[in-house]
């Protein structure tokens, strides 16, 4: 074997020794037969775009770069004013390019056409330009349009075209019906059409696009209403009668007929899941419908009440109610309204829960009066007293639960001319101007002071802008909606029922809770960074010279502070402090510049004159 071997390798080196020149010759002329052609290729296309190559249908090969831009900008120039139609039946929209500002590129495509055959691997640069000679190789168009512009469009023609697919049913006319045939619905494919009208923007051929439309089939069609339509008659067919006690209601078919809804239902028939159109009664309108029929033998509850009698809360018990059970009525008719007559249902009486019963009332802890302030008002100012009467009403029966944060605004809600509120003067920025809801600072600075004494943490409170010297120094309370505000803590494991009264001149705010042992003491500072207010006078040509008046009276500006200690049962268990900083305002005095010397003299009342003649 080995001997074989070396017999064979010795033939075969024999063999290409002697054949060498005849190998090398034939391996050059392969090479030769593969290079020459893409060496000619080369020379031929050198600085210009490859043959076969199409810009959009428009022919660019052997053309330089700038000589192809020009021929594409001479083909597309006259395209770009002609319009594109969209059609639809008997209807058509037009588009002119620029109505989507429509813009070439041409030198980006030009660009990219030149790159075809020369991007890429050797192989797959030697193949591009083998097959653009057997078939053109086509490079896009670069054309920018406003996509906003042509959606706009689009949804125009698609608000025009757009229709809903219509189920069939059923029109209940008294006891008649009326027969709804379906129809199907059209919808306009946007996505396809936005593509095609690009397209059709820089098209060399035909502009006119057939409006793409989807057929929207109706879920519920005319066969599928056969059954339906049955049962409808025999809800139709005689009264309904609803009995309680020695009562009886009839329902009349008139009546059903306005009760009856029809709703599509998902349901699996012979394994197939399928839509059906169903006809009950409307829940919602029957059991209402049942509730205004029957309301004669029914009883409203009556929510637990509290009772202030010498600063301690009565409880004024709850009363439950009674009604129809409505719930079991329409269940039981619904048993019974496709039965042939007589159809009758025997009502259940329920029991109504109050909101608030007796038990709930006694476990809030609402016992006796922890804390209570008053503050008074002038009452000539009838607008700012309808605010104040108008606010205690609101606040007036509010409870404040155990961890919850009590606010002024939320609770209060807006201070609008609707809920009747009238025009009073506030502070703005330190002016007084008059606004809607007028004065309901002093309803603020009075549940301030309330909670204030009741020994409640306050999370907000804000001074007034200037020195209110009605109210007690550094307490006063300014609030405006939404902000700010007034909030205090409920701290308590118990509730907190606030309670208000009024008279022409004063409101008064009370908290009632129970007594944990809470009193409250405090300590105002003396007055620091006292800024004196400025006078302005103005000249007043209705005052004799050197009169004066005072239209404005001065404030001094000043810093104070409020110490609040909180005990209980003897032991300091909070102390906080409540900071007020006043602006000065200013004093307005005005100065008479009338001269005593220019009044005429006085004329007597009844004075004619008369003129005599000699």
């Amino acid at each position: 074997m080995d001997i074989l071997k070396i017999v064979k390798s010795l033939k075969i080196k024999i063999f290409l020794k002697a054949n060498k020149k005849v190998i090398m010759a034939c391996v050059i002329g392969v090479v030769m037969l593969i290079a020459l052609p893409i060496l000619a290729d080369a020379l031929i296309h050198y600085g210009k775009i490859h043959h076969g190559v199409e810009i959009n249908d428009i022919p660019v090969g052997y053309l330089t770069p700038s000589a192809a831009e020009k021929k594409v900008l001479e083909r597309m120039e006259p395209v770009l004013g002609e319009s594109v139609i969209v059609r639809y039946e008997d209807k058509y929209w037009e588009l002119n390019p620029s109505d989507i500002k429509a813009k070439l590129n041409v030198a980006k495509s030009v660009e990219r056409a030149y790159e075809v055959g020369r991007k890429g691997s050797l192989g797959s640069r030697l193949k591009t330009r083998f097959l653009s000679w057997l078939s053109p190789a086509d490079s896009p168009l670069i054309c920018y349009t406003d996509s906003k512009l042509l959606n706009s469009f689009i949804n125009g023609i698609a608000d025009e075209v757009d229709k809903e697919p219509r189920d069939a049913g059923l029109k209940i006319d008294g006891t008649d019906l009326e027969i709804i045939e379906s129809q199907i619905g059209i919808e306009v494919k946007k996505t396809n059409l936005f593509s095609q009208i690009r397209n059709k923007v820089i098209s060399l051929g035909s502009r006119k696009i057939d409006l793409p439309t989807s057929i929207l089939p109706a879920v519920i069609v005319n066969e599928d209403i056969e059954e339906v339509k049955i049962d409808v008659i025999k809800m139709l067919q005689s009264s309904l009668f609803l009995k309680y006690s020695n009562e009886c209601w009839e329902v009349e078919p008139e009546k059903i007929g306005e009760l009856i809804a029809f709703n599509k239902v998902d349901k699996t028939l012979n394994g197939k899941k399928e839509v059906v159109l169903e006809a009950n009664l409307d829940k919602e309108k029957t059991e209402s419908y049942i509730k205004e029929l029957t309301q004669d033998i029914s009883s409203e509850a009556k929510d637990a009440r509290f009772e202030i009698v010498s600063r301690k809360v009565r409880i004024i018990s709850s009363v439950d109610g009674s009604e129809i059970d409505t719930d079991v009525a329409y269940l039981e008719i619904e048993k019974v309204i496709k039965d042939s007559p007589p159809r009758e249902v025997i009502l259940k009486i329920k029991t109504v829960k109050p909101e608030l019963t007796t038990e709930e009332a006694q476990a809030m802890g609402i016992k006796k009066r922890v804390s209570t302030f008053t503050t008074k008002y002038s009452p000539g100012n009838a607008p700012r007293v309808n605010n104040v009467h108008l606010l205690a009403k609101v606040l007036d029966g509010v409870t404040v639960a155990p961890g919850e944060i009590f606010s002024f605004n939320d609770t209060a809600g807006p201070r609008t001319v609707e809920k009747g509120y009238q025009e009073a003067p506030t502070i703005v920025q330190g002016e007084l101007v008059s606004t809607v809801g007028g004065g309901v600072c002093q309803v603020g600075t009075t549940i301030f002071n309330t909670a204030f004494f009741g020994g409640y943490p306050i999370v907000e409170r804000s001074n007034h802008s200037f020195y209110i010297s009605k109210y007690p120094t550094g307490r006063d309370a300014t609030v405006s909606y939404s902000d700010p505000d007034i909030r205090f803590l409920n701290d308590t494991s118990a509730y907190i029922l606030i309670k208000t009264s009024y008279s022409s001149s004063s409101v008064t705010i009370s908290f009632y809770s129970t007594d944990f042992g809470i009193d409250v003491s405090y300590k105002t500072s003396q007055f620091t960074n006292v800024t004196p207010y400025v006078i302005e006078y103005i000249e007043d040509p209705t005052l004799l010279e050197g009169e004066q008046e005072i239209e404005e009276q001065g404030i001094n500006g000043f810093d104070v502070t409020v110490y609040r200690t909180v005990t209980k049962d003897g032991e300091i268990i909070r102390k906080d402090k409540f900071f007020s900083r006043y602006k000065p305002k200013k004093a307005v005095i005005l100065i008479g510049t009338k001269d005593d010397s220019e009044q005429d003299e006085a004329v007597p009342e009844n004075y004619e004159e008369t003129t005599s003649t000699v």
